[in-house]
C-alpha cells in the first residue's frame, strides 16, 4: 500500500496558520490497516448509556486520537500515539464544520471555507507547497477566491469540493488519483479533469484512488483499479475521471470509498457496492470481487440513511439508529462480539437504549456518533484508535473518552487511517 512510503521519519514542523475568522454552526452535521492481533476486551460499562438528549448543536474544535507518529492529531506534541482524544491545535478563532483523516494525516475544513491540513506530507498531502510534515495544522495554499464546501483524505492524497462544483486534488499521484491526466504528485491543490458540464457535490478517497458525486447523482472515480474499484467494468487505473457504472435509471445520493472498493446508497435507498470483496466487503453474499456495481443484501424492511467503508469492511446507518457491519472482522471491527467475518450485513451489538445518527469505519475499527453526543468505537486499538484509554481492541462498542462536558457533533475517519477525529462542541 503506497502510504506505508510516509511512514519514513522526516522533520517535524510546528506552525502556525494564520486564519482570522468568526461565525458558529448552526445545523448539526451528521452524514457524511491491519496488524498483530491485541487481545479482547469485554464489553463493559455500556449498558446505560444516555440516549434520549440531543448533542449541542454548535461546534468548532476538534480532538483526535490514535496514532501520531507523524502528527496526524495535530496537538503539536511529538508522541507516537495517544491512547484518548486531545485538543487539535487549530488557530485562534477557527470555527471547523468538517473533517477527515487520511493514512497519517488530516484534513479540517472552515466554516469561511479554507481547509487547514496536518500530519505527514511525504507527497505534499498537505497542499501547502512544501514537503514539510507539521503536527499543528497549515493553510491549504487553494487556488485565489476558491471556497471549499468538503474534504476527503486518501491514503498520500487530500481531494475537495469548491463551491462551484470543481474538484482539487494534492499529494501522491502514482496511479492518477489527483485525476489531472498525469502522474506528477503536488504539494499544492490542482484541479481535476471532471467531464464537462459537471458539478460535483461530494468526493471519497482511498489509499489511492479517489470517488466524486455529482449533482445529478453519478459516480465518478479515478486512480488505482486493480480490484475494480473504479466500477467501469475494466481494471485499468485512469489518470482522469470515468463513470462508475451505476445500473440503468439508479441515482445515488451518499457515496464512501473503501480500501480498495466503493459504496453507493441510492436514491431508492439500495446499497451498491464494487471492487475487492475478498472479505466480504461488497455485502452481496459472496467473496467475489467485481467491477461494476452489485446489490448489498440488506435485511428485509431495513432503510439505510448513511454509510461508512473502511479498509476492508463497510458500516450502514439505518433510520432507526442501528447499525450494521459487513466484511472482514479480524479485529472485531464489525462490532458483533466475535472475529467473524460476514459478506452480508450483520448488527452491531450496540448498547442498550442507544441510538446512533452517523458512521464512519477506519483500518480495522469503526466509529459511531450517537444522538446523545458520545462517540463509540470498536475493533482494532494497537494505537488506541479507539480511545478508550487502552489498546486492547474491543469486539463490541466501548465509550471513545471524550473530556467532561465535550459533545461530538461530527467524526473523520477512513480506510487507511489508525487515528479518530471528531468535530465537538459544550454540553448545553
Amino acid at each position: 500500500m503506497s502510504w506505508l512510503a510516509g511512514r519514513r521519519p522526516v522533520a517535524r514542523r510546528r506552525r502556525a496558520a494564520v486564519l482570522a475568522m468568526s461565525g458558529s454552526l448552526t445545523a448539526l452535521l451528521l452524514i457524511p490497516a491491519a496488524a498483530a492481533a491485541a487481545p479482547s476486551r469485554p464489553a463493559a460499562g455500556l449498558a446505560r448509556l444516555a440516549a434520549a438528549r440531543p448533542a449541542a448543536q454548535a461546534a468548532g474544535s476538534a480532538r483526535a486520537w490514535g496514532e501520531d507518529a507523524s502528527g496526524q492529531l495535530g496537538d503539536g506534541v511529538a508522541t507516537a500515539r495517544s491512547l484518548s482524544p486531545v485538543r487539535v491545535a487549530l488557530p485562534a478563532g477557527t470555527t471547523v464544520i468538517s473533517v477527515a483523516t487520511g493514512g497519517r494525516h488530516s484534513l479540517a475544513l472552515t466554516l469561511a471555507g479554507q481547509v487547514l491540513a496536518w500530519g505527514n506530507n511525504s507527497f505534499g498531502q498537505l497542499g501547502d507547497g512544501t514537503r514539510a510534515q507539521s503536527d499543528v495544522p497549515v493553510l491549504v495554499h487553494l487556488p485565489e477566491h476558491s471556497k471549499v464546501t468538503a474534504v476527503a483524505a486518501g491514503g498520500g492524497h487530500s481531494l475537495a469540493v469548491t463551491s462551484a462544483g470543481q474538484v482539487l486534488a494534492w499529494g501522491e499521484n502514482q496511479y492518477g488519483q489527483l485525476g489531472d491526466g498525469s502522474t506528477l504528485a503536488s504539494s499544492v491543490p490542482v484541479k481535476v479533469r471532471l467531464p464537462k458540464g459537471t458539478r460535483v457535490v461530494s468526493v471519497a478517497a482511498s489509499y489511492n484512488c479517489s470517488m466524486a458525486l455529482t449533482a445529478s447523482g453519478q459516480v465518478l472515480a479515478w486512480g488505482y483499479n486493480g480490484s475494480g474499484q473504479l466500477g467501469n467494468g475494466f481494471h485499468t487505473a485512469s489518470e482522469i475521471p470515468v463513470r462508475v457504472r451505476l445500473p440503468a435509471g439508479v441515482t445515488a445520493r451518499v457515496l464512501a470509498s473503501g480500501g480498495y472498493d466503493g459504496l453507493a446508497l441510492t436514491s431508492a435507498g439500495q446499497l451498491l457496492a464494487w471492487g475487492d470483496n475478498s472479505h466480504g466487503q461488497l455485502g452481496d453474499g459472496t467473496r467475489i470481487s467485481s467491477d461494476r456495481p452489485v446489490r448489498v443484501r440488506l435485511p428485509k424492511g431495513v432503510r439505510v440513511v448513511g454509510i461508512g467503508a473502511g479498509s476492508q469492511h463497510s458500516l450502514a446507518l439505518t433510520s432507526s439508529g442501528r447499525v450494521l457491519a459487513w466484511g472482514d472482522n479480524e479485529f472485531g471491527q464489525l462490532g458483533t462480539g466475535t472475529t467473524k467475518g460476514s459478506d452480508v450485513p450483520v448488527a452491531v451489538q450496540l448498547p442498550a437504549g442507544v441510538r446512533v445518527i452517523a458512521v464512519s469505519a477506519g483500518g480495522g475499527f469503526s466509529l459511531a456518533l450517537t444522538s446523545s453526543g458520545d462517540v463509540l468505537a470498536w475493533g482494532h486499538n494497537e494505537d488506541g484508535q479507539l480511545g478508550d484509554g487502552t489498546t486492547l481492541r474491543s469486539l463490541t462498542p466501548v465509550r471513545v473518552a471524550l473530556p467532561a462536558g465535550l459533545a461530538a457533533v461530527r467524526l473523520g475517519a477512513g480506510p487507511t487511517t489508525r487515528h479518530g477525529l471528531a468535530i465537538v462542541s459544550t454540553r448545553p
